[in-house]
């Protein structure tokens, strides 16, 4: 019994691993992921990129009021006591997969979770000396029948841990694909109309009531200039037929000047619906289009019917975008700034312009495009540093902001955009991802 029990002894003491982590290690690893956690849970604390520091004091002392609020949630978080017989990986995945399912944290915050993997994977453990054990010879006829099911033992406990570990990231994929779901339905959805078309819609109302008094009005006028003339007969007064007669024509006239205003009217009100009914019909023709014709160059089409040419109708210049060109009737194509916050670009340019231009639009008519993120390496770099601010305003993917691993930005869906107030306005914004 006392050789089985020392033997067990052994073999415990043979299967500890020699690379553990210490006090001083565990420290620097949650200050890396206190750090970028901070980082990336406000927007206003990009100076936590120059700050250094390798335990949690050093940090905190270094912090402004907004990211000492942030860090409360992060202390809440529940760290286990056995870290003492972690390895570098055992580490690596508790800072940068586990620690960040707590519900306890903001999901901005949560975007540095790959970060924080890659930092910790790059720190270096310290090697733990293994105990020294002298084994003693048991006899060939007694085996350690004990010792098997304590090695299973502490064999099935790490497998179990690593299996809740998998099931976490399991549920934190299946609650991604969830959210790309529900935004690709929002997507699929139709296109709100054009601003433009409800300001038609508007004025026709408008020119059809005004029409319609005037021609009630002018009834009720001739209505009362003819009863006189009625009544009087043969015997009345020659002056005061004359009188009547020049009433009479006044109101002739002035009937027949509203005829011929409610006929120009008409001819406006027929103007403005043909105009209304040929966007509707560009706008459906580009919303129905596949990809690879709106990702070609675009070429002069042989129009099915010809459309009355809208006449220039003044436009207010936007305060917030800058000088635009003019739509042109042909086939062209704009290299355009980020887009503000009312949803305009905010630069155009005809060719590109390294610092500035973030995406291409191609038109036919001047008035509708499809835009795309263009492929070239200046702009991944100006993504990569501030992600939303180049592409929030005109892009959608499932994961904006984590731009860690970019290197390349490929546009799945154009987005559509109008020109609209003297600048292009975004329609409908693009599909990316990135790789």
């Amino acid at each position: 019994m006392i050789k089985k029990f020392f033997t067990f002894l052994i073999m415990a003491i043979v299967a500890t691993p020699l690379f553990a982590v210490t006090d001083k290690e565990m420290e620097e690893a949650k200050t890396i992921a206190a750090q970028l956690y901070l980082r990336y849970a406000n927007d206003g604390s990009g100076y936590l990129d120059e700050v250094k520091a390798t335990t949690m004091s050093e940090l905190e002392s270094k912090l402004k009021a907004k990211e000492k609020e942030n860090i409360v949630a992060f202390k809440q978080v529940k760290v286990p006591s056995d870290y003492a017989s972690w390895d570098k990986a055992r580490l690596a995945e508790f800072w940068g997969v586990t620690f960040f399912a707590s519900p306890n944290l903001t999901a901005k915050g949560k975007v540095a979770r790959s970060r924080v993997k890659k930092r910790i994977e790059a720190m270096k453990i310290s090697d733990k000396p293994a105990p020294v054990a002298v084994e003693e010879k048991k006899p060939e006829a007694e085996k350690p029948a004990a010792a098997e099911p304590a090695a299973t033992a502490a064999e099935t406990q790490p497998a179990t841990l690593a299996e809740q570990e998998q099931i976490l990231e399991k549920q934190e994929e299946i609650l991604a694909d969830q959210n790309a779901i529900a935004n690709d339905e929002q997507e699929r959805r139709p296109a709100k109309k054009s601003s433009s078309t409800w300001v038609y819609v508007v004025i026709l109302i408008i020119l059809i009531g005004v029409v319609v008094w005037l021609v009630v009005f002018a009834a009720n006028m001739m209505k009362k200039q003819a009863e006189p003339l009625t009544r009087a007969g043969i015997g009345a007064d020659p002056k005061e037929l004359d009188k009547l007669q020049s009433k009479y024509n006044s109101a002739k006239d002035t009937m027949e000047q509203y005829r011929a205003a409610f006929e120009e009217e008409q001819k406006e009100t027929k103007r403005l619906r043909n105009e209304v009914r040929a966007l509707k019909e560009q706008l459906a023709a580009l919303q129905s289009a596949p990809r690879r014709q709106q990702e070609a160059p675009a070429q002069p089409q042989p129009a099915p019917r010809r459309q009355p040419e809208p006449q220039p109708q003044p436009q207010r210049r936007p305060v917030a975008a800058e000088e635009q060109p003019a739509p042109r009737k042909t086939a062209s194509e704009f290299y355009l700034g980020r887009v503000n916050n009312r949803g305009l670009f905010v630069r155009a340019d005809r060719q590109f312009s390294p610092g500035h231009s973030i995406y291409r639009l191609e038109t036919r008519d001047g008035l509708v495009g499809t835009f795309h993120v263009v492929d070239r390496p200046e702009v991944v770099d100006m993504v990569a540093e501030h992600p939303i601010e180049y592409l929030g305003g005109g892009c959608t993917a499932i994961d904006l902001e984590d731009t860690a691993a970019l290197s390349n930005i490929v546009t799945e869906n154009a987005g559509t955009a109008v020109f609209e107030g003297g600048a292009w306005k975004v329609l409908r914004r693009s599909r990316i991802r990135y790789e």
